[in-house]
């Protein structure tokens, strides 16, 4: 049973542009929220500053006034002084002048119940603190100074109260405005990322344009203007999966093609001899004899262009094959193949046509060499085929009486598969030509359709081997080698 989708999850699903906006938006309100609280933390130590610093200076006007009568204590404030306490309605001010002596403390003069500060206060070092007094939250800043007599052990405390509504209000307008401010940069913010997310991916949309504008069998690749360099690896491996669905119909239609041309000649020849065979079953009883005579060779005929045909088909099939992989790497350059025993392959192919060589009463021999491996990186059936094609073409092209040699060796770190022959040979200005598809060299009236080393080559290539030919036996006949490297 599928698993229901969160809503969030199914929304982004599909959109780059979604997937970006819910990461980026959140990051910066997150960021934003850390800047606004630290703003505030900011503010609140700078309003306190402010303020603290107001509360001491009235502290150090009331500490100004004060005198000493004797025994007592005298405050006398100027006019000045006394406006700071007519405040606003909102704010109320509280003083407090005491004189500890003893370890007693006695109110001169103000509100005899402002609290005083926890712990003992030190000479002449300010202390600020909060409290709670008759309802409301205050801040106080406190002074304690020694009175400076011989003989006398008395201190003076002044205390500046005042209401924190004004720095309150203050530090929230203030605060306010930020978060305003900051809200609104995120708005600001969200929609540069969606202009600019959206600017960013219209070379992809001109990418989709490209490829929903095309028709089925435009294959070329697709163009690099102005696309993003993140993007250009996505783009790389299009082009890379379009060049191989190129090759691979390339291959296919040249499949076809050479198909329909090798084919057709063969099929026509068996129509002839068909149709042939058939007169002459049907041609009376005027000489049986000839007649039967004649249909038997036509029969013969039709098994040897079906013999043929059907050689080339699995020719054709095999160059088909070798084609469809012609783009990929080398299997040496890759662990895609496994390592083979090419002595094994080699031995495998000597038996399978020890037959048609002794159908043509020829000496065909496999020279082994004890204990000789030669471990390659090849597919096991298509290094057989191209080794078969050489054995194939050696016995076909070398008259009757020839002698044959299929032999294996290592020369350093490349495998050798050698066949060699004594027969007729060929010219060396046309031992390249040979290679090329359906070449089919003048004057030879052997069968064939001019494949079968083409196929070899081809294969070998494709494991990163090699197919070279050159004189055989004694400077007669034709020394063909595949060369592979070992692989270890």
């Amino acid at each position: 049973m599928e698993r229901t989708r969160h809503p969030i999850l199914l929304w982004r699903r599909g959109s780059l542009r979604r997937q970006l906006l819910l990461l980026l938006v959140p990051a910066l309100a997150a960021m934003m929220a850390i800047d606004t609280w630290l703003t505030y933390g900011t503010l609140r130590d700078a309003a306190n500053t402010a303020y603290d610093r107001s509360l001491y200076g009235s502290v150090r006007t009331i500490d100004n006034a004060i005198g000493m009568a004797g025994e007592s204590v005298q405050l006398t404030l100027p006019d000045a002084a006394m406006e700071m306490f007519e405040t606003a309605a909102q704010t109320h001010v509280f003083y407090r002048v005491s004189l500890e002596r003893a370890g007693k403390i006695e109110t001169v003069t103000g509100y005899d119940d402002l609290p005083l500060p926890e712990g003992e206060l030190a000479n002449n070092q300010p202390r600020f603190y909060d409290a709670d007094y008759r309802g409301d939250a205050v801040r106080i800043a406190a002074l304690a100074r020694p009175v400076y007599r011989p003989d006398a052990h008395m201190r003076v405390i002044i205390q500046v109260a005042e209401t924190a509504e004004p720095r309150t209000a203050l530090i929230g307008s203030v605060w306010r405005s930020a978060l305003a401010r900051d809200l609104l940069l995120i708005l600001l913010s969200a929609g540069i990322l969606v202009g600019g997310v959206t600017w960013v991916l219209r070379p992809l949309g001109r990418v989709r344009d490209d490829v929903e504008a095309r028709s089925p069998d435009d294959l070329t690749p697709l163009a690099f203007d102005r696309v993003p360099a993140e993007v250009r690896p996505l783009v790389d491996a299009v082009n890379l999966h379009v060049s191989r669905s190129a090759a691979l119909a390339q291959a296919q239609a040249q499949f076809i093609a050479d198909a329909a041309h090798q084919l057709r000649t063969p099929l026509a020849i068996l129509k002839t001899q068909a149709e042939f065979a058939q007169r002459q079953l049907g041609a009376g009883t005027a000489n049986p004899e000839a007649s039967r005579k004649a249909a038997s060779e036509a029969v013969g005929g039709i098994v040897t262009q079906l013999e043929q045909a059907s050689r080339l088909t699995n020719q054709l099939l095999a160059l088909a094959r070798v084609r469809q992989h012609h783009d990929e790497p080398a299997a040496p350059a890759t662990d895609a193949v496994d390592i083979i025993d090419a002595v094994a392959v080699a031995e495998q192919v000597a038996l399978d046509y020890l037959p048609l060589a002794r159908g043509k009463q020829q000496d065909f021999g496999w020279e082994p060499v004890a204990g000789l491996k030669l471990p390659v990186r090849a597919d096991a059936a298509l290094l057989r085929e191209a080794l078969a094609n050489l054995v194939h073409n050696a016995i076909q092209y070398s008259p009757r009486g020839s002698r044959i040699t299929l032999s294996a060796a290592r020369a350093d770190q490349t495998a050798c598969l050698v066949v060699e022959d004594d027969g007729p040979g060929i010219p060396a200005e046309e031992r390249e030509k040979v290679f090329a598809r359906f070449y089919r060299r003048v004057g030879h009236a052997e069968p064939g359709s001019g494949l079968g080393l083409a196929i070899s080559r081809e294969m070998a290539a494709r494991f990163g081997g090699t197919v070279e030919l050159g004189e055989g036996m004694q400077g007669q006949g034709v020394r063909a080698v595949l060369r592979l490297p070992v692989g270890e």
